[in-house]
């Protein structure tokens, strides 16, 4: 059984971290600067202001990023929980701003923002960069937007 439940861990793992860029193994930079830097990062990072669409063809290439990158295997949008939340009425629940952030750079999130450190807390998964660029923001967030 338990073989079962890691094999499981490393599928959802894999599917996850789908297309995330490699991660480096080891770092010269003291924790306290690495902090700094992310801090200032964070406070730094201007996202686009995003208009939801309603077209489907939007809403259908939103659908589709979100799968491609892999978040179908740690969300599920309406149904509960799975890796990470149920996405379902999450553009109810967060500001646009926000979204877009934790979209385009949930690796700065989750250590600077409270709401995003709080969530980490409750799954235990920190959401990897999926290195989502700022052009596909706007079809992703339709998509999320569509099925509040």
């Amino acid at each position: 059984m338990r073989s079962i439940l890691l094999a499981g861990a490393a599928v959802l793992l894999a599917a996850c971290t789908k297309g995330a860029p490699a991660e480096s193994t080891g770092s010269a930079t003291p924790p306290a600067v690495e902090q700094a830097g992310a801090q200032s990062q964070l406070a730094n990072l201007k996202v686009p202001d995003v208009t939801f669409s309603t077209a489907q063809a939007d809403i259908d290439k939103g659908k589709e990023i979100f799968t491609q990158k892999g978040c179908n295997g740690c969300h599920k949008i309406g149904g509960g929980k799975l890796v990470g939340p149920d996405l379902k009425g999450v553009t109810a629940r967060r500001d646009k701003q926000w979204l877009a952030k934790m979209i385009l750079r949930p690796d700065l999130m989750v250590k600077e923002d409270p709401t995003a450190k709080d969530l980490f807390k409750t799954y235990m998964t920190a959401m990897p960069n999926q290195g989502v660029p700022e052009s596909d923001l706007p079809a992703l967030m339709s998509y999320l937007k569509a099925n509040e």
